[in-house]
């Protein structure tokens, strides 16, 4: 039997919505999963003032440190960072943080193989800088360099008479003299990333893209859990589920949008978001979990990466996602007994040969 521990920040687990399915699943598959925090953790006694889900309800008890670390969510402080990075020096840990989008953009610059599917971007600080890259694409994407679930992300195209900017759904013209104005405004003393638009639109000229949720299995291998093409609704560019748009069947959207080749595009799609994947391990030089990776495709039927991110939202796919996170969680506790077995053997031998 395996033990997993799920390490977050939120002290109460009912406020998270995986503990307990995670819970179930693991208990399911004979294994056992407890909840805690890093304030939990006793370095001292090797022990952790674990919460274990029982007939209702979440139940403390102290527990020897588990076999693996399911860290569904990154650390705040310091001192989160602290504890989370010495206990991994111990018990492996699932998952492992991507950076931030301009990181993420350097690595696979750097790592050349998907190079061609970066979209041209630019960190932007000021609004010369804006206007700038706006003068070069006429039509560009402002976003957060973090985390920001589709919140302040702006289009912002140049026309004949100033610039056509659409926030949310709101449209705003805007002339040349107001559009400095305008810019302060949106960046509002942070850094904004800067992309150049594709145009990934619908027959029907709604804006989509497609959600590429990946995992690794039982067996430590990628498998595409999911692939959710996400359509924005209305004038939005913004196709995060937050913002109102809304999800389709895959291989239906294929089927209305691609009809002479949706089988080819499945295909390509699925294999594109596992040769990612695999890449991404090599770049990073780690061994990542679970990634939602975000593309979109042009007028020519081109593939390009919009952001990747290193723990998707499950929604619609919760217990499918969940039950490869536990297999992959008992994989990493298996390979870690069997690492730890092989290094004992040699001073076994040795003993044995002494006697």
């Amino acid at each position: 039997m395996i033990t997993i521990g799920l390490l977050h920040i939120r002290r109460d687990p009912n406020l998270v919505s995986r503990a307990y399915l995670y819970s179930a699943l693991a208990h399911a598959e004979g294994h056992r999963l407890f909840y805690f925090t890093s304030r939990d953790v006793d370095f001292e006694k090797r022990t952790i003032n674990a919460r274990f889900y029982n007939s209702g309800s979440w139940v403390e008890r102290e527990t020897p440190f588990p076999d693996v670390v399911m860290n569904v969510a990154g650390p705040v402080t310091a001192r989160q960072r602290e504890i989370y990075e010495r206990l991994e020096q111990i018990v492996p840990f699932t998952s492992h943080h991507l950076g931030n989008k301009t990181v993420v953009y350097r690595k696979l610059i750097a790592g050349k193989a998907f190079l061609p599917y970066v979209i041209p971007y630019r960190l932007v600080r000021d609004v010369d800088e804006v206007l700038d890259y706006i003068n070069r694409h006429e039509r560009i994407v402002l976003k957060p360099n973090g985390d920001s679930h589709g919140n302040r992300v702006y289009y912002v195209e140049k026309t004949q008479d100033g610039y056509r900017i659409i926030i949310r759904d709101r449209v705003h013209n805007i002339s040349v003299h107001e559009v400095k104005a305008k810019l302060v405004n949106m960046l509002s003393g942070q850094h904004l990333v800067a992309q150049k638009y594709i145009n990934s639109r619908r027959k029907s000229g709604a804006a989509y893209d497609f959600r590429l949720h990946v995992q690794k299995n039982g067996s430590g291998t990628w498998q595409v859990t999911a692939v959710l093409p996400r359509i924005a609704s209305d004038e939005r560019i913004i196709t995060n589920l937050s913002q109102g748009s809304y999800l389709c069947l895959f291989e239906r959207f294929l089927e209305s949008e691609f009809p002479e080749q949706h089988r080819e595009m499945k295909l390509q799609i699925q294999a594109f978001a596992l040769l990612l994947a695999r890449h991404l391990d090599e770049i990073y030089d780690c061994d990542f979990d679970e990634l939602g990776i975000d593309v979109g495709v042009d007028e020519a039927g081109k593939i390009w990466i919009y952001e990747i991110n290193w723990r998707p939202g499950h929604v619609f796919i919760e217990v499918k996602a969940a039950r490869a996170a536990i297999q992959y969680a008992t994989y990493l506790a298996r390979k870690k007994k069997e690492g730890d077995n092989e290094e004992t053997k040699p001073e076994r031998i040795n003993q044995d040969a002494g006697n």
